[in-house]
């Protein structure tokens, strides 16, 4: 095989579906993982032909990584993206198990993708871990989120200066509000919350963001392709900003 070959998690639906669709298109060879087979298909029938293998896997599932990846010996790029967003408030019953759950997919999910791929990650290659604004400031609710992506951003930095003897890069990404079924499904979850509707909401969102609309998975996706190209070469350990204006932490 003479095409690159990259690993996405989280390629089901929004910001990895966009990511997966803009390397296959850019003549990567993507290994595509996501809990359900049918949205991992939709996904790679949006692809060219031959690009993208559907891989079902559980990322929280961290026994499962070895047998499922065995098939894999070499990667050019690992992309961390799969994440759920779930808030809890201190009080809320349910909140330890929040806490737990959250953890597990957003960073030791994270952590068990690069203990695996970490002797399978070619020379020069390129990581990028999808973090959030959250991982830089805070809001009410939504802690473990919040502490799962400021995690991942000190895994970025430790691993960029771990592989860095290699020339593999790696960097986060910080997007802000993203026009995704997890956003949306966030913004139902706060009209229940304020007792408003989820267009209310959005409208809400939008008006506290500078550019007033929500970042397109797309544009994660080009951000995503500039990072792992050539030209970002002597760029790692960084974690960028893509909110519309929303923040700048």
């Amino acid at each position: 095989m003479t095409r690159k070959v990259a690993i996405v998690t989280g390629a089901g639906s929004g910001i990895g579906r966009a990511i997966t669709q803009r390397l296959a298109t850019d003549g990567w060879f993507v290994h595509a993982v996501g809990r359900h087979a049918g949205s991992l298909r939709d996904t790679a029938a949006l692809c060219p032909e031959d690009a993208v293998v559907p891989l079902e896997l559980d990322v929280a599932d961290l026994d499962a990584y070895a047998a499922a990846f065995a098939h894999v010996p070499v990667v050019h790029a690992l992309l961390a993206n799969a994440g759920i967003c779930r808030q809890a408030t201190l009080a809320d019953d349910f909140a330890d198990e929040v806490w737990r759950t959250t953890m597990r997919v957003n960073v030791d999910a994270v952590w068990q993708l690069f203990r695996t791929f970490h002797d399978r990650l070619a020379d020069g290659g390129r990581a990028v871990i999808i973090s959030s604004g959250l991982g830089k400031l805070g809001r009410p609710g939504y802690g473990a989120y919040a502490a799962s992506k400021h995690a991942v951003l000190g895994l970025a930095k430790c691993f960029s200066r771990e592989l860095a003897s290699r020339a593999i890069t790696v960097n986060a990404i910080c997007p802000g509000w993203v026009d995704t079924p997890m956003a949306r499904g966030d913004l139902a979850k706060n009209a229940v919350t304020f007792g408003t509707t989820p267009k209310l909401e959005y409208e809400k969102a939008c008006e506290a963001i500078a550019l007033h609309r929500f970042v397109q998975p797309e544009e994660i996706a080009a951000l995503v392709a500039f990072l792992l190209s050539p030209g970002a070469s002597a760029i790692t350990g960084e974690a960028y900003n893509i909110s519309c204006g929303e923040f700048f932490a």
